[in-house]
């Protein structure tokens, strides 16, 4: 019976001393975080282009900014494309001395210059979306935007294998960025000897991928497009619809805007590439709230993408990932 006593005493006493580290050790962690200068978010545009993909990413910053009660601002240029003043908001930024900076560049090499300042003024940065030509970002966290662009090729290279038309083109959006440069590379792997007659850019302009496809549906050998982000991929669908072509050329895009849903359910767009966005703001957040508290954090993080067609698309397990306004 004694001996069952000093058992139960050095239990309650370590339970005790187990919820006071625990108190202790929580009440160190929000301290530190909450002590520190704001979390800097720079994205790629804030207001230019109306974009689903990126209200998305604020879904899950903005989730992960109450889970962590921490201090989250959000900037970056108005259009994608304006490269020079994302480069000045990233060097104002750095100025004001921010405890980390998430950036998710639009240029891989452009970008370099400003993370080694920020590494030089010893202020982390962690890579969103899109990477940059540094080694100096302690976590990427995105799409592994390769694979993404496999699975894009290897649909389309499964769809025009019955068509008597055989070239095919890509639109793509900003040259330079990262999600294009790996997305191409990964869509021309699976093409292999598939006939691709080009790439156009749109510089994330839906007219300028509406004219580019209207272009492109001049060649009468047409038989594929592959868009790789979500504005291209809308230019061109709107172009298929307007000529009548969804019988005539196979649109493969990316992302899951409301009105790419909509050209999916209406066979113009036949099968896109869905990223998790919401998880790429979230997880951001939790790397860089990670990061500040000491914790070691994984070097490449990929948030995974899934390819969407008609047939899948209303499926009881991609509802939240198709349709994340709704939920």
């Amino acid at each position: 019976m004694r001996n069952l006593y000093f058992i139960l005493l050095s239990i309650m006493a370590s339970l005790v001393l187990f919820m006071l580290f625990s108190f202790s050790f929580r009440n160190l962690y929000t301290k530190k975080i909450k002590l520190e200068a704001p979390i800097e978010i720079i994205l790629k545009s804030t207001e230019g282009e109306t974009m689903d993909f990126w209200d998305v990413v604020k879904l899950g910053i903005a989730e992960a900014k109450k889970e962590f009660g921490i201090s989250v601002n959000i900037s970056g240029p108005r259009f994608e494309k304006e490269i020079n003043r994302q480069i000045s908001i990233m060097n104002r930024i750095i100025e004001e001395e921010p405890s980390l900076i998430v950036l998710a560049a639009s240029d891989y090499q452009k970008l370099s210059g400003s993370v080694t300042k920020a590494h030089n003024n010893r202020i982390p940065v962690i890579a969103l979306d899109s990477d940059v030509n540094s080694d100096f970002p302690v976590s990427f966290v995105g799409t592994n935007n390769i694979i993404a662009g496999q699975k894009a090729g290897n649909e389309m290279k499964l769809l025009i294998s019955d068509s008597v038309r055989k070239d095919i083109a890509i639109v793509s959006h900003i040259k330079e960025t990262t999600t294009a440069i790996d997305r191409e590379k990964g869509v021309r792997t699976a093409l292999g000897n598939n006939k691709i007659i080009g790439t156009w850019f749109c510089d994330v302009e839906e007219d300028k991928a509406y004219s580019i496809a209207l272009n492109l549906l001049e060649n009468e050998n047409l038989g594929g497009i592959i868009a790789l982000n979500e504005v291209a991929t809308l230019g061109v669908a709107r172009a298929i619809e307007e000529k009548n072509a969804k019988d005539r050329v196979i649109i493969v895009g990316f992302d899951n805007a409301i009105r790419e849903l909509t050209y999916l359910e209406e066979g113009i767009i036949k099968a896109t590439v869905v990223q998790r966005p919401y998880n790429m703001g979230y997880l951001a957040v939790k790397t860089a709230v990670e990061f500040l508290s000491g914790k070691k954090v994984e070097s490449n993080i990929d948030t995974g993408s899934i390819l969407i067609t008609k047939e899948n698309m209303f499926k009881r397990e991609y509802q939240e990932l198709i349709f994340p306004f709704s939920n």
